[in-house]
This record gives structure tokens, C-alpha cells and sequence, in this order.
């Protein structure tokens, strides 16, 4: 049975020119092998090396495309608690536009996704498009031939002849080729025949113009800034996870450890992550003279670290089956939510949302 392995690529050269991979024009090219990635956002030491799926791709792409992905995510003051879950953070288009000058737009699927990515690719462009992880052979440790799990991967690379292509996944720039091809672009007959499938969602990035660069992204990032905390959540939202943290954790101990998985991912991971991920952007601030004052950096931090700790206490009431408040937890990010977004509105002020 033919299948591909979980190959973790250099980044693409950047040359242009077609290679064994790849039969289409590939276009403008990432980086060379060996450049900086600044920030090292997916680094051995961050709190968080995942954040999730969709973040962790245009992470990558980003640093794909020699870019600095830490200028964009001043987004990451807007997150709330949702409920059942914490904002699933993700890059704004609009923020990536014109920082980055890449447009992402969502594609029309109506021929097989192996032309019309072909197609994009050919242009220069990166496809992102939902997958199912059964196919993707860097999943190997969790989903790969195991379970049907959704993802989104970007294709920058493909070879139509030799089916093959390249994809960036999580943390790193991996290749697919045969049955794994085949299943990931659904061109077995089981897949393409099937008429219940329906279409993935499928997004193409464009760079249109040159990013923007020295003092003009600094004070892009900065005006970014202040807009997003004219969005920031009205009260603090950890304040209202604690308002139901007790029966959310209750109900995580009635369904036991697959459950908590979910949990996890879903409201300590995804705070602790995004404020990683603003802990990052104020040190690029900072870098490119905007003066941060250390304790809003310090609280940005906190949430991001403590939040990894109230996971490992859930993780620990779970195995005991015996309730935890986490209080002492609660009461940490509650305060260093306050010290970061006060901090941010006392550095940056805010721009009103009817004058945005």
C-alpha cells in the first residue's frame, strides 16, 4: 500500500524554479533555509508551542514567507469568554491586508480540488483548505490512519504527475504523496463518488502588494492596537468563566478524560495561548520603538503561564475524579487580565468602535 511519510521540509528556497516536488509554477517562494524566524513563536521554550490549527499554519506560512508573524496579533486584546469556549483566535483578513499585503479569500469549489489548487498555485498563491487528518502523515502521533479529525493545511506546492504536495501543518512544512494525496484532495473513487461529501472550506492567500516595512508597520501595529482595544470584551472575561467554571468542571468530571481533552484545548489552552501570542506582540512593539512597560508584558505572560497550570490542576482532578476549584488560579488571571488591558489602554488609549 503506497503512502507518504511525515516529512519535515526546509522551507522552499525561494528561487522560483520548478524542482522534484513540484510540476506547476510555484511562484514567489518562502524563505530561504536557515533565515531567522523572529520572536520563535513555535520555539522549544514558548508556554504554548500549539496554539491552534488555523493560527499555527499562518504562524508558519508567514515565517514561510519571511515575514515577522508577531506584528499581527494585536488582535489577541479582543478574545472573550464565549460560553463554552474561549475565542478561537485567528489572524484578522483585514489585518494581515495591510500589514502584509496578502488577501485571503474564500474560494469557489466546483471542480476537483486537485485542478483548482493546481490553478492557485500556478498563480503563486497558497491554498488553505480544510482537511481530514486521516490523510495527513504528520499527524502520525494522534489522527494519521486513526481517526477522521477536520484540520486546514496550506498548499503552496503540487505536483499533479507525480501526486505530490507540499503543506504547511501545526509547527512545521511537511509532503504528502500517494494514497495520502489521494485522500487529502478526495480523487479515490470512494471519496469523489461519494455525493453526501460535501465541498471543504477552501481559502486562497495572495500576496498583492509589498508588506509594509520600518516605521510605517510600527505605526500600523500601533493603530491596530488601539482599534482592537476599542473591542476588547466590556468585563473581564475570566471573571466570567469563574462564574460557571464550577459546573463547566463538574460536567468534565461526569464525562471523564476524553472530554477534559476537549476542555482543555478549548478555554485554559486558548487563553493561555492568545496571550502568549500577546505577550509576543509587545515585545515586537517594543522593538520598534513603542515603549511597553514591563509589567503589562509580565501580565500577558502570567495569563499564558497560569493558564497551563489550571489545565495541569483539571488534568489532576480528572485522574482523582475529585472537584478542584482552582482558585487560586482564577484569582491570578482575573487580576493579570486587568493589568494587561489596563496597562495596553493607559499605553496605546483606544480607538471607538463608531470611529473606527
Amino acid at each position: 500500500m503506497e503512502r507518504s511519510s511525515a516529512t519535515l521540509l526546509e522551507t522552499p528556497s525561494g528561487d522560483g524554479q520548478p524542482d522534484a516536488v513540484t510540476t506547476a509554477a510555484v511562484g514567489a517562494r518562502a524563505q530561504t533555509a536557515g533565515m531567522p524566524r523572529p520572536g520563535g513563536l513555535h520555539g522549544e521554550d514558548a508556554i504554548w508551542q500549539e496554539t491552534n490549527c488555523y493560527m499555527d499554519l499562518w504562524i508558519e506560512l508567514l515565517y514561510g514567507w519571511g515575514l515577522d508573524p508577531r506584528a499581527a496579533l494585536a488582535f489577541t486584546v479582543t478574545q472573550d469568554f464565549e460560553g463554552d469556549h474561549f475565542t478561537f483566535f485567528k489572524y484578522p483578513q483585514a489585518d494581515l491586508e495591510q500589514l502584509y499585503g496578502t488577501v485571503v479569500q474564500e474560494m469557489a469549489i466546483y471542480d476537483t480540488l486537485e485542478a483548482h489548487i493546481a490553478g492557485q498555485v500556478d498563480r503563486g498563491h497558497a491554498v488553505l483548505v480544510e482537511v481530514d487528518s486521516f490523510y495527513l502523515p504528520d499527524t502520525r502521533a494522534t489522527a494519521y490512519r486513526r481517526s477522521h479529525v477536520k484540520t486546514t493545511i496550506a498548499i503552496d506546492r503540487i505536483d499533479t504527475a507525480a501526486q505530490r504536495l507540499c503543506y504547511y501543518h501545526s509547527l512545521g512544512y511537511y509532503t504528502a504523496g500517494g494514497e495520502d494525496y489521494r485522500g487529502l484532495l478526495r480523487l479515490d473513487p470512494a471519496l469523489r463518488d461519494n455525493g453526501d461529501i460535501l465541498f471543504p472550506y477552501v481559502e486562497c492567500a495572495k500576496r498583492i502588494r509589498p508588506p509594509l516595512q520600518g516605521r510605517a508597520l510600527a505605526n500600523a501595529v500601533a493603530g491596530q492596537m488601539r482599534r482592537h482595544l476599542g473591542r476588547r470584551p466590556l468585563r473581564n472575561p475570566v471573571s466570567r468563566w469563574r462564574d460557571e467554571f464550577h459546573d463547566q468542571v463538574g460536567n468534565v468530571l461526569a464525562r471523564g478524560d476524553a472530554y477534559f481533552h476537549h476542555y482543555g484545548f478549548n478555554l485554559p489552552r486558548q487563553l493561555g495561548a492568545n496571550f502568549e501570542m500577546l505577550h509576543h506582540c509587545l515585545t515586537w512593539l517594543g522593538e520598534h520603538g513603542y515603549r511597553v512597560p514591563a509589567p503589562v508584558i509580565g501580565a500577558a505572560t502570567a495569563i499564558a503561564s497560569e493558564s497551563k497550570v489550571l489545565q495541569f490542576r483539571l488534568a489532576r482532578a480528572v485522574a482523582r475524579r475529585r472537584h478542584d476549584p482552582c482558585t487560586a488560579c482564577l484569582d491570578m488571571l482575573e487580576s493579570a487580565y486587568d493589568r494587561a488591558i489596563d496597562g495596553l489602554l493607559m499605553s496605546f488609549g483606544s480607538t471607538d468602535l463608531a470611529d473606527a
